[in-house]
């Protein structure tokens, strides 16, 4: 028994030591980097099990991918480089000269016969971490000026969410698919396998553009087996093992491997380049075993599994990244419920990583993907949508919408449901935090589609104050009517002689609000945002936009309809004043809308209203 405690003591002693020699690793010096010098760099082929290669150095290139960024040209050798070439999944790979740390593997040059590698210097991927600052004063809130928003008139000041497009991924879409990069045979930063568990691989293959122009390599295919909650690695990363960026965890996927390059007690660099360059980052990280390397005439890659979560990267900048083990990063837990034309109902839980750009394109692909599963890709159909955006105060936005067409409509509800949470992510609140996203989807094979055929109104001829109906009548591809009845109000202070009314849905009125009202109003607070947000014009209802032949305004973020002709004068007899207004020759009077339908609409009408005074 003795013994036994003894040893454990014997244990715990030497470990603190292991620990901390790390702190002791000497730095080479860059000035004496010269032709011929050999070393040893060490990464992991298989299991995780760290192993060494060889490293012969070819001379220093300099300023190579940036203005003071050196890069040391090496020949690596050893284990199997000689048939694979250099690895994707080995940057990061620390080098050593006599026993002190060069820096890490991490530039190749693609379709190379021989592994020529080049190498960060470790003094650039350390200074990837800030200087310690004197605390800055706290900030006053900020506005959110990365959304569009109208006022609702009547409303009493309530704000409308303006889309600018009806995709709101078209600079995304037009990347997927693009070249690949692939035939660039000049030094290039290695790429990072990029491993995916539960999505499909048309989806895959799909966005395999997207993800090569970021600088990942899919591993085609690939699937992620379960935890492996055993791995000898995961408790304690060193220099030369692996770990993985958890980007999507759960029912679904997602991880991004590289190689640790040098530990420092708690603090992790790895990698030898950036990740997306974010800078400030939250992406949990784990370890990783190495499942087996995949040799590729193109490309080769590890092929890992990623173990629980260990740490947490906070910086990703040009040299490396940067994280601390032991630190906790939240995600964005996501929940789909999907009735599918099977007859079936399922339910599908994951968390996402929560980042500006990388939260709403990681939830388009999990919707999609959660939808792939088991619902046509080509065909008539319909996705009901019903979900919320719930955030850590307590306020939520609403998500609904119906998609129906007869191609890839997976697709399309994977965007409905992203393009809210790219828009709240990116407002600068400094207390917006996402608790969770929650949805509802219901399948059906058919397609529900409604084109606004005709429109109109009880009266042609109205009065300030007056309150008419208008009538529009949708009708279906099978040849089915659906009327729908909205009451319009007339304001009291209407004193034109015409009106135009814009029947329609509620993408077309987004563009004719768009062309007439081109300046976005302040918001205040994350509140407003909510409301605005949650008053976003959905594709399943009929809108009604009444617009007058007056000159509005917008000060300072507020929009001023129907001034009165002096101030107007005023403002435009002042150059001063004037330059900072925006003026437009047509007011939006009014806004309204029917309730939702089980049905996606199309299309727009355009009615004229005479405006008689009272008594005449």
């Amino acid at each position: 028994m003795l013994s036994v405690a003894f040893a454990l003591f014997l244990a715990m002693g030497l470990a603190v030591p292991l620990v901390r020699a790390q702190d002791k690793v000497e730095f080479f010096p860059m000035e004496k980097v010269q032709p011929g010098l050999k070393g040893t760099g060490k990464t992991i082929f298989q299991g995780d099990k760290v192993e060494e290669f060889q490293v012969e150095i070819l001379g220093v290139l300099k300023n190579a991918m940036a203005p003071k960024r050196d890069v040391i040209l090496a020949r690596l050798s050893g284990g199997p480089l000689e048939k694979t070439g250099v690895i994707a999944g080995m940057s990061g790979s620390p080098v050593y000269i006599d026993g002190k740390l060069l820096g890490a593997v991490a530039l190749s040059f693609p379709f190379s016969k021989e592994p020529l590698a080049g190498i960060t210097p470790i003094q650039e991927m350390t200074a990837v971490v800030p200087a310690a600052a004197a605390p800055a004063p706290p900030a006053p809130p900020k506005a959110a000026s990365a959304v569009r928003v109208a006022r609702i008139p009547g409303s009493g000041g309530l704000l409308r969410l303006i889309p600018e497009s009806d995709n709101p991924y078209e600079d995304w879409l037009k990347t997927v698919g693009a070249d690949d990069a692939q035939g660039d045979l000049g030094l290039t930063g290695m790429r990072f396998p990029i491993r995916f568990g539960g999505f499909s691989s048309d989806l895959i293959q799909s966005y395999s553009g997207f993800f090569r122009h970021l600088g990942f390599e899919p591993a085609s295919g690939a699937t992620l087996a379960a935890t492996d909650e055993k791995m000898s690695a995961a408790a304690d990363p060193a220099p030369g093992s692996m770990i993985s960026l958890l980007l999507v965890h759960g029912d679904l996927n997602l991880d991004v491997d590289c190689t640790v390059t040098h530990r420092d007690k708690d603090h992790l660099f790895a990698c030898g380049h950036r990740f997306l360059m974010v800078g400030p980052a939250k992406i949990p990280f784990s370890a990783a075993r190495v499942i087996t390397t995949v040799p590729s005439l193109a490309s080769s890659f590890k092929l890992a599994v990623a173990g629980p979560p260990i740490g947490s990267i906070t910086q990703d900048r040009f040299g490396a990244i940067y994280g601390v083990v032991g630190e906790k990063s939240r995600m964005i837990p996501v929940s789909i419920h999907l009735e599918s034309t099977l007859n079936k109902t399922s339910d599908i839980h994951f968390e996402i990583v929560q980042h500006a750009f990388l939260s709403p394109f990681l939830l388009n692909l999990g919707v999609t993907s959660a939808l792939n599963a088991t619902e046509r890709a080509v065909g008539p159909s319909t996705l009901e949508l019903k979900g919320k955006i719930e955030l850590t105060d307590g306020q939520a936005i609403d998500l609904e919408d119906v998609i129906s067409g007869d191609f890839n409509t997976p697709g399309s509800a994977g965007l409905s449901v992203a393009f809210p949470l790219a828009q709240l992510l990116s407002t600068s609140f400094p207390d917006l935090q996402v608790e969770r996203v929650d949805l509802t989807l219901v399948s059906s094979n058919e397609k529900r589609m409604a084109l606004v055929e005709q429109a109109w109104s009880s009266k042609s001829e109205v009065a300030p104050g007056d309150k008419i109906e208008v009538t529009a009548v949708l009708r279906t591809p099978s040849g089915e009517a659906i009327i729908q009845k909205i009451p319009v109000n007339i304001p009291e202070n209407v004193n034109d002689r015409m009106l135009t009314l814009i029947v329609g849905s509620g993408a077309m009125v987004n563009q004719i609000q768009t062309r007439f009202s081109p300046a976005n109003l302040s918001l205040r607070d994350l509140q407003q945002l909510v409301q605005a947000m949650n008053k976003t014009r959905r594709n399943n209802r009929v809108y009604a936009l009444l617009m007058a032949p007056q000159r509005s305004f917008v000060v300072q973020g507020d929009e001023y309809p129907s001034p009165p002709p002096s101030l107007v004068q005023t403002f435009l007899a002042d150059p001063a004043v004037s330059s900072s207004i925006t003026f437009s020759g047509m007011s939006i009077i009014g806004d309204f809308e029917t309730k939702p339908m089980p049905v996606t609409i199309r299309g727009q009408k355009t009615l004229m209203l005479k405006v008689v005074e009272t008594g005449n």
